[in-house]
């Protein structure tokens, strides 16, 4: 794995004619997918859109391969057993129809009234970023337009995803090692904040505390006890080509730090997650990467997961086994079939790659996103070292969360209601993080999760252990 202790330079900002001096920034919070659209690439032989989708049967060990069209590269390499990790026996997936999630109809409403303002502007490293974002969807027909941009356009919707103005829930985090040991590593409270662009009746389209930000994440350990209070604070900027800003309170030291920017690569609360794993796709600096489509997909997820499964953390040694197969020696803590149904979503696949200037010392050589098409959450990723030999797959599990705005929508959140595998292949260690039930908006306001100056900005640190 390459170095993560070199110093990442920036993208140029729109038009700049020389690269400005990398700011000193700050760490890790907490969670994409690839294939190839043509010839021997990578993902080649899985399903294209057309393909019709199996619903009402049972994916097992016997007869996965006759399915593998609809599975990331990660899936089947654990499946298959070659890369040390394989499914538990016993391991099936059954698949129902496909369910929808709508987006929330303020969301879609903020999407029509927005349409076409965004753009895309091309830097001087040869990256881009948007321009004049509003709020919604910035690329509601991301097909339509350049082909050569169609990447770009479908990771900006990622990027701008509908997310709630406040989200938070309670995590538990287990690592799996080589030994087959397994050890509950930390547990954290999550909020993740949306400060400016915000489309949910009742708030501010632009927080009156938000300043530069667009999105916030607040990550705080409660346990174990030698490790509580740590909290990162990662901040993403309204414009994309400023760097984000990234911090680490130390409570040993009762002190906040500002982290580099190599802080991207290290691990997140000891776990095989990365800070730029923590929004669950999309990486922080978007214009220092090559951004392509790879294609339209049929891909098996599981995202209307039985909500009790998120009701509850493991013991210290063993997720719940009433909804999770036991982690040992190569065997991947798999979800029983308690843990609900799975089916087949309609994903566009996109491959991210750092720019050759930017890519010196940088985690990954590839990070594959599939991007669901119905609300654009990152279902899955396929992340590649720099010799282009799988590292890690990562994939989210999930159930849709109802807005307190509109109780027929159905979102998918990042702080709860989920858990996030990464199965590290070559580390050989699997990371599973639990994101119990969690609250959203007015919910969330009344446990006083909004105050944006306390789970959202850094003076919000100085007040962990007060």
């Amino acid at each position: 794995m390459p170095s993560t202790q070199s110093l990442f330079a920036r993208g140029q900002k729109r038009g700049a004619s020389t690269p400005r001096p990398l700011r000193a920034v700050a760490c890790c919070a907490a969670i994409g997918l690839a294939l190839s659209f043509a010839g021997k690439a990578r993902g080649a032989d899985q399903a294209s859109a057309s393909t019709e989708v199996p619903v009402n049967v049972t994916i097992n060990q016997s007869n996965w391969e006759k399915y593998q069209q609809y599975m990331s590269e990660g899936m089947k390499a654990v499946w298959r057993g070659d890369h040390f990790f394989h499914f538990p026996a016993g391991t099936e997936l059954k698949l129902a129809a496909p369910k929808s999630m709508p987006l929330p109809s303020f969301y879609s409403a903020a999407t029509k009234k927005y349409a076409g303002q965004a753009k895309l502007v091309p830097t001087s490293d040869g990256g881009y970023v948007t321009e004049n974002y509003q709020g919604g969807l910035p690329f509601p027909d991301p097909l339509s337009g350049d082909k050569d941009l169609t990447g770009q356009r479908i990771f900006w919707d990622l990027w701008y995803r509908y997310h709630p103005r406040v989200e938070a829930a309670a995590n538990c985090s287990y690592i799996l090692d080589q030994y087959g040991n397994m050890t509950r590593t930390a547990d954290t409270t999550l909020v993740y904040s949306q400060l400016s662009g915000v489309t949910d009746p009742g708030y501010q389209s632009t927080d009156s505390h938000a300043g530069p930000y667009y999105y916030v994440a607040f990550g705080l350990q409660t346990a174990p006890e030698a490790g509580k209070y740590l909290t990162t604070l990662n901040m993403l900027t309204q414009d994309p080509a400023d760097e984000p800003q990234l911090y680490e309170f130390v409570p040993t030291l009762r002190r906040s730090l500002r982290l580099s920017q190599s802080a991207r690569c290290a691990p997140m609360f000891g776990t095989d997650l990365t800070f730029d794993d923590s929004f669950e796709g999309p990486p922080g600096l978007p214009q220092l990467f090559k951004i392509e489509y790879l294609g339209e997909r049929k891909l098996i997820a599981l995202t209307h997961a039985n909500p009790a499964s998120f009701q509850k953390c493991g013991t210290a040694t063993s997720v719940a086994e009433d909804y999770y197969y036991p982690g040992g020696k190569s065997i991947v803590p798999m979800l029983r079939t308690s843990s609900g149904d799975w089916e087949v979503r309609d994903v566009y696949a996109i491959s991210l790659k750092r720019l050759p200037q930017h890519s010196n010392g940088y985690c990954y050589g590839d990070r594959v996103i599939y991007v669901d098409k119905e609300n654009y959450f990152p279902l899955a990723m396929d992340l590649y070292d720099a010799s282009g030999n799988l590292y890690k797959w990562v994939a989210v599990f999930l159930t849709p969360s109802s807005m307190p705005g509109d109780p027929t929508a159905q979102v998918l959140q990042i702080s709860g209601n989920n858990t996030a595998f990464a199965v590290n292949f070559q580390d050989r260690h699997v990371t599973v993080f639990i994101g119990l039930k969690g609250c959203t908006d007015s919910e969330c306001d009344g446990a006083g999760y909004g105050d944006a100056t306390r789970w959202a900005l850094p003076e919000g640190l100085a007040k962990i252990m007060q």
